[in-house]
């Protein structure tokens, strides 16, 4: 994610490319479909995390020795502004887990809980469709149809309380 595809004042974040690791190298891609490309809205207090990140990191330029600061508009970046390895991530993830003596998963599973999470707190299928950049509500709902049932009952109680009072 580069700083670029970030609006802080309109609180939204772009997603229109990725890194990926081929070969044990990372590379720049594309999202895998269209609706990939896709922006995602950020919350005030995820706001505030990224000026504050925002402004670390332009303070670690400014102390750069003569240039030694790679600019490349990298969201995670060393101190020299280089981008992190995406398979740093997941290495710092399953160290997280170790320590609090949880189950292994991959940091791609959160993903799948995010979206779980949603959709059991009501969100509209289509709505949680676009955020995760799924073609189309289908997808999200043969990954996430496990969510769902229990959401039936919920649903039909809203549906009586609506028209019932």
């Amino acid at each position: 994610m580069r700083w670029s595809n970030v609006d802080l004042d309109a609180g939204v974040i772009r997603i229109n490319e990725t890194r990926v690791t081929v070969a044990g190298k990372p590379v720049a891609s594309s999202p895998k479909t269209e609706e990939g490309r896709r922006s995602v809205p950020l919350d005030g207090a995820l706001v505030a995390i990224l000026r504050t990140h925002k402004a670390r990191q332009a303070s670690e330029k400014l102390a750069a020795v003569g240039g030694a600061y790679e600019d490349g508009d990298y969201l995670l970046a060393d101190e020299l502004g280089r981008p992190v390895h995406p398979e740093t991530f997941s290495g710092w993830f399953q160290e997280k887990l170790d320590s609090a003596k949880l189950p292994r998963i991959r940091l791609h599973d959160t993903r799948h809980t995010a979206g779980s999470l949603m959709l059991a707190s009501g969100v509209p299928v289509k709505v949680v469709s676009d955020l995760l950049g799924h073609s189309s509500p289908t997808i999200t709902l043969s990954i996430y149809a496990h969510v769902l049932p229990g959401m039936a009952g919920e649903a039909g109680a809203a549906l009586s309380a609506s028209l019932l009072g």
